[in-house]
């Protein structure tokens, strides 16, 4: 079996590659490659021979596309009868006012003739399952996975102890939070204010608030493969994963849409993490067990970040029990055997 995944730009960040694509597509379709199911060629949407890729493929997937390359390539797929599956793994139907992709709405008419075409939709979980299941046929649940032994081993992770004041955090796009984004940046500075040996390393897109926050050193995206790698070898004490949550009343439908792939990524790296309750991370972590959940106010975020901070016991309980959740119930396997259902039994 020849499977083509269609490679695109970022929804929220111009030039930059999609990791919705790496994270939902390439890196199960590699782990099936490894597993000698299929095949699979990994290839731009904007590259001239793309078109080309189809004479070769038998099934083409594509991710949350919505250009006219896109569509192009779809509707050549169909003409040679090349199954299509088209992957959801955010609610890509509107967007926050603080997304940099509200724009995306200007092309709603290109992605419902993709989803038109396709002959399987695909979503992350089950709150996308339930609302694109009401205007759409044929939608599977793909469960989210992490290949975790690509990264690591439960002896890794049990045999850190790490106590670099160095703390990780993560965010593609603007910061999701809008009723307490203020009181976030205020805990971290007068964390960061108490605690001056320690740094957060930010990876992922600029946000307009990083000039007030000296504490933190900036990397921009880079490919899925190699910040998983970073996590796994950057040493990190623990990571901050803030959400907007049910105080974000205009966001609450679309966050409860997204996954809890932050969760999964320093979970199989054996980095503890501080999460916001909102509904994503309410369903994956059990509070004080493998992470700790918090609510969106200026003491929560501020007494957590000082728990994580002195509490060496609990950092290495919680990067333990984190690794375990994510490797007995989010290993890609699962993923892999839904989506190869998918390829060779419809």
């Amino acid at each position: 079996m020849r499977v083509v995944a269609l490679q695109r730009e970022s929804h929220v960040a111009v030039g930059v590659p999609s990791l919705s694509v790496s994270a939902r597509i390439t890196e199960v379709l590699e782990y099936m490659q490894f597993q000698g199911k299929l095949v699979y060629a990994s290839i731009s949407e904007s590259d001239p021979v793309a078109l080309n890729a189809i004479e070769w493929a038998d099934v083409l997937i594509l991710s949350k596309h919505s250009s006219q390359q896109a569509l192009d390539i779809t509707r050549e797929a169909k003409r040679k009868n090349v199954k299509v599956i088209y992957d959801i793994d955010d609610w890509i139907f509107s967007f926050p006012t603080y997304s940099a992709a509200a724009q995306q709405s200007q092309r709603l008419p290109v992605i419902h003739e993709i989803l038109s075409l396709a002959d399987i939709v695909t979503v992350a979980n089950d709150y996308l399952l339930d609302r694109v299941a009401s205007f759409l046929p044929d939608v599977v649940l793909v469960p989210n996975g992490m290949w975790v032994d690509k990264y690591a081993t439960r002896e890794s992770v049990l045999s850190r102890d790490n106590n670099t004041h160095k703390i990780i955090f993560t965010n593609a796009d603007m910061i999701k939070m809008q009723a307490s984004k203020e009181m976030l940046f205020t805990a971290l500075q007068v964390f960061f204010t108490k605690n001056k040996n320690y740094t957060l390393d930010f990876y992922g897109d600029p946000f307009p608030e990083m000039h007030s926050l000296p504490f933190l050193y900036f990397t921009n995206r880079m490919p899925y493969d190699s910040y998983m790698r970073a996590l796994v070898s950057g040493k990190y004490e623990f990571s901050i994963s803030p959400l907007g949550s049910s105080e974000d009343t205009e966001a609450v439908s679309f966050n409860q849409c997204k996954n809890p792939f932050k969760y999964l990524n320093y979970g199989c790296a054996g980095v503890p993490g501080i999460y916001s309750n909102a509904t994503i991370y309410e369903n994956a972590v059990d509070d004080r067990q493998t992470g700790i959940l918090i609510e969106n106010d200026y003491l929560s975020w501020l007494d957590a970040l000082q728990v994580m901070a002195t509490d060496r016991k609990l950092r290495k309980n919680i990067a333990k029990n984190a690794f375990d959740d994510v490797n007995n119930n989010y290993h890609i396997k699962t993923s892999a055997d839904v989506l190869a259902d998918i390829i060779f039994s419809r």
